[in-house]
């Protein structure tokens, strides 16, 4: 039988993703290049945001409900032939949690977390000036990296495209 995840981890995972993440082109969490207050007035004023600007990602957990809203220098669908930089939103309920790779569990701690939309993840599209809604059923993946939580990923259910 495998293993599942411990209280004392989700509570970590939690602790570790709260708050703003910034990401180096190579996927290393550097949070000082952007500030807080950067990030906030970038989501506020989106012309600000340039090609230069790293990918970053402000998580806030209350309770058990989740809300992210990132920048991510480029998303592509497989039916699109072009990347577009994009800012995301995504808020749902956390329901449970399970390892990624339960037959590495605990060594790989990635895990795989269900939610329930409360609003569905919303992609503005900077470079068409578009709204769009991928195909997303809320499972999230909280990644690790030595015993530390560094990042949330999504992907879209049927083709396994990256959302964020």
């Amino acid at each position: 039988m495998h293993p599942t995840p411990s209280k004392e981890l989700l509570l970590k995972a939690m602790t570790d993703l709260q708050g703003l993440h910034v990401y180096t082109g190579l996927d290393r969490r550097d949070n000082s290049l952007l500030s807080r207050e950067d990030v906030s007035r970038m989501l506020a004023d989106n012309s600000l945001i340039t090609s230069e600007t790293p990918n970053f990602m402000f998580v806030s957990f209350s309770g058990n409900e989740v809300s992210i809203v990132g920048y991510n220098q480029y998303y592509r669908p497989k039916t699109q032939d072009y990347r577009s930089p994009m800012i995301y939103r995504y808020r749902g309920q956390l329901k449970r949690a399970v390892y990624s790779l339960p037959h590495m569990a605990p060594e790989s701690g990635d895990l795989k977390v269900t939610s329930k939309p409360i609003e569905n993840v919303q992609l503005w599209l900077l470079n068409e000036k578009k709204t769009v809604y991928p195909d997303f059923n809320g499972t999230l993946t909280f990644k690790s990296w030595s015993g530390e939580y560094i990042a949330i990923s999504a992907f879209t259910t049927r083709s396994w495209d990256s959302i964020f």
